[in-house]
């Protein structure tokens, strides 16, 4: 009986320890490369971190939009957000998290250290399409523009 119960145990905290610590949200990093905003840049990666555990894939939008969160016609779980990055950003980093009642989309510009060398401060709009596992009114998501 005694050796049921340590395997039982055992068993147990196999599941715990597997299941992450409490079964909660991973963040699962997606990445897309988006294209230079001009001839002779380098393109601008950007990641996402989705620590709400909806998100299901990202891709560079085929459309600019105005900066904001809007819905992509004819995909109900998919939204586009749209920002303003600068022109020597090397890449940006998003993070999901839930806020209160809905949502919020931390953009983080990382600009590039130059050294010394000027670098055009004109702002870029970027836009990226999001799916989800299911869909989310545009108005839930609030987008949060940080410079580091």
């Amino acid at each position: 009986m005694r050796r049921v119960s340590l395997l039982a145990a055992l068993a147990l905290v196999a599941c715990v320890v597997s299941a992450g610590c409490g079964g909660g949200p991973v963040a699962t990093p997606f990445l897309v490369t988006y294209p230079a905003a001009t001839a002779g840049a380098d393109a601008v990666p950007i990641s996402l971190i989705d620590q709400t555990g909806l998100v299901t894939g990202m891709v560079v939008a085929a459309e600019t939009a105005a900066e904001g969160v809007s819905a992509v016609p004819g995909r109900p779980n998919v939204l586009r957000a749209s920002w303003a990055g600068g022109a020597c950003d090397d890449r940006a980093t998003l993070v999901l998290n839930k806020l209160g009642a809905g949502y919020e989309l931390a953009i983080h510009n990382h600009p590039r250290f130059t050294a010394g060398i000027e670098c055009d401060a004109s702002a870029v709009t970027r836009a990226v399409d999001i799916a989800f596992t299911q869909p989310i009114d545009p108005a839930a998501l609030t987008l949060n523009v940080e410079f580091p």
